[in-house]
C-alpha cells in the first residue's frame, strides 16, 4: 500500500465528501522552500487551509499566513498570549465559569513543542512523501467507521480528548502530532464560521504512522460492520477504480441473530 492506493481505498469503503488531507511540517527552511506545492500569497486560518485542502487546494504556509491568532500560537508560529495562559482572557470572554477553569484548558491541551518554519496543507492524495498527520472531516458515520478501523488492530480508544474550541489546530493537529494517536473533534464555533463546516460534520486527526494499519483495520470490519446497502455501494466504488471486492460477504453482520422482539407477559400484580 501507498498514499495514492490508500486514498482510492479509503475513498471506496466510506462514502466521503471530502478528501482526507495531509499536514506536514518544516524546521529547515530549505526542505521548506524545496517542497513542492505553492505558497499562499495571503493570509488564511489554518482551520480554512484544512477545508480549501479538504476540497482539493494544495499550498505551503509560514507565520506570516495565519490569519487566526489561537491556530498561530498552538502551531507555535507565535508564543501563546498571557491571557490565554492565565485563563483570563476566555473567562472575560464568559466561555468558563472561573479563571482556573479558564487556565486548566489552556494547559490541558497540548501545542507544538518545536517552532516550525512552515507546513503544506493539501489533499492526501498529492504526497509524495509522508506527511506528519492526516485530517478526514466527514459525517458522524464515517468517523465511527474510521475508528472502528483504528480499534480492529489497536483496541478501545482511551485518549480521545475535546472541548469545542480551538478544534483543528489542536485537537486534530498539534495533539494528534504530540501524542502520536488518534484524536476526535466535534469542532468548534470558530471553525464552522471561518471553514463554513457542514452543521453535522465531526473530524479526526491520524498520525500518519497509524494511517495504513487504520486504513486496513476499516477494510477488515467492513463485512462485520455494514450493512447490505453499504456493502454494495462499496462494491461498486471499488468497481468504479478497478479494486478487487471479492472479501465482501453480503447477508453478514457481527449482530445476526442478537436481536429479539414480541409481546411478553407482564404479571397482574406489577400493573
Amino acid at each position: 500500500m501507498n498514499i495514492k492506493s490508500s486514498v482510492d481505498l479509503i475513498e471506496s469503503y466510506l462514502d466521503l465528501d471530502r478528501k482526507p488531507v495531509g499536514i506536514k511540517f518544516f524546521f529547515d527552511q530549505e526542505e521548506f522552500d524545496n517542497f513542492e506545492a505553492p505558497q499562499r500569497d495571503r493570509k488564511v486560518t489554518y482551520c480554512n487551509s484544512v477545508q480549501l485542502a479538504s476540497k482539493g487546494q494544495a499550498m505551503k504556509l509560514t507565520k506570516e499566513n495565519q490569519g487566526c491568532p489561537n491556530g498561530a500560537f498552538a502551531l507555535n508560529f507565535t508564543d501563546v498570549p498571557d491571557p490565554i495562559a492565565s485563563g483570563k482572557g476566555r473567562f472575560k470572554k464568559g466561555i468558563y465559569k472561573d479563571v482556573e477553569t479558564s487556565k486548566n484548558i489552556n494547559d490541558d491541551m497540548l501545542f507544538m513543542k518545536e517552532r516550525p518554519v512552515g507546513m503544506a496543507v493539501m489533499p492526501l492524495e498529492n504526497y509524495e512523501e509522508d506527511p506528519d498527520i492526516v485530517i478526514t472531516v466527514s459525517s458522524s458515520f464515517n468517523i465511527m467507521r474510521l475508528i472502528q478501523g483504528h480499534g480492529y488492530f489497536n483496541g478501545y480508544t482511551n485518549n480521545l480528548r475535546t472541548v469545542g474550541l480551538q478544534a483543528v489546530c489542536q485537537d486534530l493537529t498539534t495533539y494528534t502530532y504530540n501524542t502520536k494517536d488518534i484524536n476526535i473533534s466535534l469542532l468548534c464555533p470558530g471553525t464552522r464560521l471561518v471553514a463554513d463546516w457542514v452543521p453535522d460534520e465531526i473530524g479526526i486527526g491520524i498520525p500518519f504512522e497509524k494511517w495504513y494499519e487504520l486504513v486496513e483495520g476499516v477494510k477488515q470490519t467492513i463485512n462485520p460492520f455494514e450493512r447490505d446497502k453499504n456493502k454494495k455501494a462499496i462494491i461498486g466504488r471499488l468497481e468504479q477504480r478497478g479494486l478487487d471486492t471479492s472479501e465482501i460477504k453480503l447477508g453478514e453482520n457481527y449482530d445476526d441473530g442478537s436481536y429479539s422482539g414480541g409481546k411478553i407477559g407482564i404479571p397482574q400484580n406489577s400493573i
